[in-house]
Order: structure tokens, then C-alpha cells, then sequence
């Protein structure tokens, strides 16, 4: 592990000569983010300990997440690393982002590789209700049930990650993955995987995610420890509300037919 200066601010970061581009897992909050960065990171070059945070802390400072030209700035610099007189160094931990892959612009594929990640909207929302009541700030609102918060407008700190306002998390969290599915046919260096794909066949998926963007897997993937990452709020809820949410996705998941069949499959 090599401590390097961006910008006269210095970061934790490791760093490598066997891989030739950042790698970013990205996906809509409680997705499986660190599902997929903890599994690239028990079997290739990239690691997830420790990973760089793409988001406002701790680089808020350092970059306009707004401008194409400070994200692309500050992505070169990860993979131009000096060390010992060298820059044949670019970082291999990996960038946790749940910012909409728009603001990576033109130039993605030649700025670093992308695992996009999405999941079941019924489980997303029940993580994400629990993960909210988690926090002592206003990360979002604090709601009786996945579904009313589902239904209402983003607010608070979780507005951090939208470059628009949306009429409800629902609509946020399909537009994020449509914005994916548009950016992708841009990049050969962007793979989409559903959540579900790792869970039921999990070697073959890993396997095909690190054949599609070149990433050497130097030992046999196996699933990383689910205990390790970070939980929301234990708070249950009844059958009622479970089929109330069903019901709810079923006929709301109509309005955008371009999202991945897989998801809009469960929901037939």
C-alpha cells in the first residue's frame, strides 16, 4: 500500500502496476455495493480494504461532482501515481459510487472500469427504510414503511447523489439504473450484474463480470462474509405490508419498460 497526494490531500490508497485503470462498483443505495466490491476483492488485483469513498466526504474538496472535467481530472490522477521516480502505478482500491454514471461524460471507458450492481426494488426498499432509521441525521426521511417511502419525494442528505429532482424514490431508483443501461451501450468497460445473479450462481457471475471488463482473477471467488457489512435498523414488517409493496412495484414498474427484463420479470 502506497500513501499518495491528490491534490496536496493525502489518501490511504493502494496501489499497483498490475492493473491499468481504477475499477468503480456503482449502484442506487443498498443494491449490493460492497457485495460485489468485497467479492472483485477476495479474488483479483483490485481490493476493497481500503476503498476510496466516491462521494462528498471525504472528496468534496477536491472535486466538482458536477463537472465532467474535475471527475475525469481527479480519475487520471488514479492511475498516474508517482512512486520511486515511477508513474506506472494507478490505484487498485476500489471506488464505491452511488452517483449516476452520467457524470462519468464521454470519456469513461478510457477512465476506469465499471461494475454497476442493481437489485430487486422490494428488497432495495426494505434495506433502505431499515438503513435510514439507522442514522441520527437527516440522511433521509424516517418512515412507518418501506412503501410511503417509496412514495415520497428524495430528501435530505440523499439528495447528494441526484442531478435532478424525482417525484419519489421509486422514480429515482429506476432512473439510476436506466441512466446505467444508456451509459453502458457507450462503454465496453461498463457490466450491469443483478443482485440476484450473484446470490444464485455466484463463481459463474463473478467469473463473467471479470471476463467482460479484462480483470485477472488470481485465486477462486468465494463470497465474502455478509456480517461484516454495515446494517440498518432492525424494524419488521407484516405480510400486509410486504403484498401492499408488491402491489405497489407491480403496477409502478410499468411506467419505465426499459429497465433490465430480469427485473421487470418479477413483477409479471
Amino acid at each position: 500500500m502506497v500513501n499518495f497526494k491528490i491534490n496536496g490531500t493525502s489518501f490511504e490508497l493502494s496501489s499497483s502496476e498490475k492493473v491499468n485503470l481504477p475499477l468503480m462498483v456503482c449502484s442506487h443505495e443498498r443494491s449490493g455495493t460492497h457485495f460485489v466490491m468485497n467479492s472483485i476483492s477476495k479474488c483479483t488485483e483490485y481490493t476493497a480494504n481500503p476503498f476510496l469513498n466516491f462521494d462528498y466526504s471525504p472528496l468534496g474538496s477536491l472535486i466538482n461532482f458536477f463537472s465532467e472535467e474535475s471527475v475525469r481530472i481527479f480519475l487520471n490522477s488514479l492511475k498516474n501515481i508517482k512512486y520511486n521516480n515511477s508513474i506506472n502505478y494507478c490505484t487498485n482500491s476500489i471506488i464505491k459510487s452511488h452517483f449516476p454514471l452520467t457524470l462519468l461524460g464521454h470519456d469513461a471507458k478510457k477512465l476506469c472500469k465499471v461494475i454497476y450492481i442493481y437489485r430487486n426494488p422490494e428488497e432495495v426498499f426494505i434495506s433502505y427504510w431499515k438503513f435510514l432509521h439507522r442514522w441520527d441525521w437527516f440522511e433521509g426521511p424516517k418512515l412507518n414503511s418501506p412503501l410511503e417511502l417509496m412514495k415520497i419525494n428524495p430528501k435530505g442528505q440523499s439528495q447528494r447523489y441526484q442531478i435532478e429532482n424525482y417525484k419519489n424514490y421509486f422514480v429515482r431508483w429506476a432512473s439510476h439504473i436506466l441512466i446505467a443501461k444508456k451509459e453502458q451501450k457507450k462503454s465496453k468497460n461498463i457490466v450491469m450484474v443483478n443482485y440476484s445473479d450473484l446470490e444464485n450462481d455466484f463463481k459463474k457471475t463473478i467469473k463473467n463480470i471479470c471476463n467482460k471488463l479484462e480483470i485477472n482473477i488470481i485465486c477462486p471467488p468465494s463470497k465474502p462474509n455478509k456480517e461484516e457489512y454495515v446494517h440498518g435498523k432492525d424494524l419488521k414488517l407484516s405480510y400486509k405490508e410486504k403484498q401492499l409493496m408488491k402491489s405497489f412495484i407491480r403496477e409502478e414498474i410499468q411506467n419505465f419498460p426499459d429497465l433490465p427484463n430480469d427485473l421487470k420479470a418479477l413483477f409479471d
